[in-house]
This record gives structure tokens, C-alpha cells and sequence, in this order.
């Protein structure tokens, strides 16, 4: 059977990665190899590899040791990353890499599996993401990778402009949206439980992770935002925890003060897991902050999204996400804004742009008979441009 790896290291992208993984495992023609990793080991950010033993898979654990998200702490935990998934590839020689998105830690397996030459699959490549420095590890990826899974036609468009080869690119959609379609949610109460949190009044979803292009400006646009949450007295407070980029824990600590503060009215939670992250997005009246998610999975629930500030300028939008500065005042207005009847007759029969029939499955099969014959001699495809 054709050895596929599949790589995972933060609670986001294994939720995205879920369903696939478990194609991959009922397919007869494909062994899984389930490479876990990053924060997935970390205590301080939920220790979530817990959840993928309660998905009932034994996977392979490699600690890069996320200690410390200074920039020299991280260049440390890439660099330890290289070396160890170069061991893990060179001991199990996977047939193709599967990874997702644009973490420095993905860009670490990419760069090991192109040095040990294995070929990769790329899901989510093509994307912008004006305010991060995982815009250029995202670009980089894709241009070790040979097999590409954007998920739209805009991005499919990008990666051929980037010199790959149109044939090896393939518009097949998000897992985000083809997971939300297909889950069965929690009930309010059930999530009340779960949480041992009272949604007995409206409550916003809110997800803010540093923009480390914008160097150290991220404690006063997280300020921002909760001077602006002050001003809403009527609603709840669900937090989740920042990434492991530079400035995380910071954001992570004025989220615990802040509960301190307001112990009736927000809760925090450094991972909701799959399930009840989104059957909280379902329920709140609003996903908050500069996550992928507000832009990728809310408009999938017809809920509108504020989002804060630049992390995600340049990916394309549905009609529900509303833009705004990372300031008090803008903040406020969007919220405003949302409760407009005129924008909420936007949400009504909203469609997203992310969308394809059986996203999962299209992947699956592509990775079950993709030509692997001299696939590592990639060629550079040059288009015409005025």
C-alpha cells in the first residue's frame, strides 16, 4: 500500500485535517502515517494531542519544544524540528507528505521531506496573508510541494502563477466547509455543560493571535479590544488561546486577567476542540478577532465575523466578514454594524466561495493514484503576462 503522512501541529488544522485523515485510514489502497507535533504536545496550549487519542489513532509524536515564543526561541524550535522530522522520514519513508497551511512548524516538516525526498502535498497553498510571516512560509511550502489542494479558484490561479505545474493543481475546496456540512453539533445546553459556562444571554466567539509583521503591536490591539468588549455589557465572552508565534503568550495572559475581572460574563479556553468550537461558533452572535476561521467556517453558519486588524488582508472574503482597524472606535462600529437589518439580509442564502462536493474524498482518491514517477523533478510552468 502507498504510505501516506499526514502532519498536524496545532488544534486548528487538525480539526480542518480530521476527516481526511480518516479517509486516508478506511482506504485500502493507502497506510496512514500520522505525524503530530507543535503545540499538539504543549500543555499551556491544551495539550490537544489528547484529542486525537479520543479519535482512536496512535500516532507518531515528535516534540520540537515550544518553549518560549520569542523569535530566537522559535528559530530554536525550528531548528530542532528540522532535524527530527528529518530523522522521522528517514525511518519511516513515507510515499507523500500531507500537510496544511502556513505554520514556520509546517514549514519545517516541508523542508526535511523535500531534503529527504519525499514528494508533498500542500493543502490551503495560494492563499495571502498580508499580516503574517506565515505568508512566506505558506509560499515557500508551495513551491517545494508537487501535488496542490487550494480551495478555490482564485488560489488555484495563484500557485500556476507561481511556476507550478496546472495539472498538479487542484481546485477541490475547504475540509473546513465540507466538516461543518457533514457534523453533527452539540445542543446549547450539552455546550453549557461542556464548558460549565452559561450561555443564558447572547455571547461572542473571540479569537485574536499576534500579527508579527506588525512588530510588538499586538498588546495594544488586543487592549483595544477589550476596551471595546467593556462597552458591551449584554453579551458573554468565549476566549480561545493564541498561537505559538511571538507575542502569544502575552495575548494568552491579558485573556486570564481579563477573565479575572469579569468571571460571570467570559471564559477562557486554550483549545474548545473541534466539536465545540464550532457549535459555539453556531451559537454566537459573533466570531471576533484575526483567525482563519472568521473568514473560512463562520460564513459557513451564516455568522458574521469582525475582523480585527491586517493578519488576514489579502485572502479572499464572503459577504458576511466585516473589516475593521484594530482600534476601540472601529471595533465598536462593526459591531454596530452586524446588528444592521440591512447587513443581516446579507446573511440570508449567503454562499461561500470555498465550497466543492466531496472534498475529502477528492483528496483521497488523488492521493491514492497520483503518478509518483518522477515527480521530484519539478519543472518551473511560465505563464504569459503583459
Amino acid at each position: 500500500m502507498r504510505k501516506i503522512c499526514v502532519y498536524t501541529s496545532t488544534r486548528a488544522e487538525y480539526g480542518l485535517l480530521r476527516n481526511l485523515i480518516h479517509q486516508i485510514h478506511k482506504s485500502p489502497e493507502l497506510q496512514l502515517q500520522l505525524l503530530v507535533s507543535g503545540t499538539h504536545l504543549v500543555a499551556d496550549h491544551g495539550m490537544t494531542i489528547k484529542e486525537i487519542f479520543k479519535d482512536g489513532f496512535k500516532p507518531e509524536c515528535v516534540d520540537i519544544e515550544i518553549i518560549d515564543d520569542s523569535s530566537k526561541g522559535i528559530c530554536h524550535s525550528m531548528g530542532i524540528a528540522v532535524s527530527k522530522y528529518g530523522n522521522f522520514f528517514t525511518e519511516h519513508k513515507p510515499d507523500i507528505l500531507v500537510l496544511l497551511g502556513d505554520r514556520f512548524e509546517a514549514f519545517c516538516c516541508a523542508t526535511a521531506a523535500r531534503v529527504c525526498c519525499i514528494p508533498i502535498a500542500h493543502i490551503h497553498g495560494g492563499e495571502t496573508t498580508q499580516g503574517a510571516i506565515d505568508e512566506a512560509f505558506r509560499h515557500s511550502i508551495t513551491k517545494m510541494a508537487h501535488f496542490h489542494f487550494p480551495c478555490c479558484e482564485e488560489y488555484r490561479r495563484r500557485i500556476i502563477q507561481m511556476g507550478e505545474q496546472p495539472g498538479h493543481v487542484y481546485n477541490v475546496g475547504a475540509l473546513g466547509v465540507e466538516n461543518i456540512r457533514r457534523l453533527k453539533f452539540m445542543a446549547r445546553k450539552d455546550l453549557e455543560k461542556s464548558l460549565g459556562f452559561k450561555l443564558d444571554t447572547p455571547f461572542f466567539l473571540i479569537t485574536f493571535h499576534s500579527v508579527t509583521l506588525e512588530k510588538n503591536a499586538f498588546k495594544e490591539q488586543f487592549a483595544q479590544l477589550l476596551a471595546a468588549l467593556d462597552q458591551c455589557p449584554d453579551h458573554k465572552f468565549i476566549f480561545t488561546g493564541a498561537n505559538a508565534d511571538t507575542g502569544g503568550r502575552m495575548i494568552n495572559q491579558m485573556q486570564a486577567d481579563y477573565q479575572k475581572m469579569h468571571p460571570d460574563q467570559c471564559l477562557v479556553v486554550q483549545s474548545l476542540g473541534y466539536l465545540r468550537y464550532l457549535s459555539a461558533m453556531k451559537f454566537c452572535d459573533a466570531v471576533i478577532g484575526n483567525s482563519s476561521s472568521g473568514l473560512l467556517e463562520a460564513p459557513v453558519l451564516n455568522v458574521p465575523t469582525i475582523n480585527i486588524g491586517n493578519r488576514q488582508k489579502g485572502r479572499v472574503r464572503a459577504n458576511s466578514i466585516l473589516d475593521c482597524d484594530p482600534l476601540k472606535k472601529a471595533i465598536l462600529a462593526g459591531l454596530k454594524m452586524i446588528s444592521n437589518p440591512s447587513f443581516q439580509l446579507k446573511m440570508v442564502n449567503m454562499t461561500t466561495p470555498f465550497e466543492k462536493p466531496d472534498t475529502a474524498n477528492v483528496i483521497k482518491k488523488l492521493l491514492e493514484t497520483a503518478d509518483l514517477k518522477d515527480i521530484l523533478k519539478k519543472e518551473f510552468y511560465d505563464i504569459e503576462y503583459n
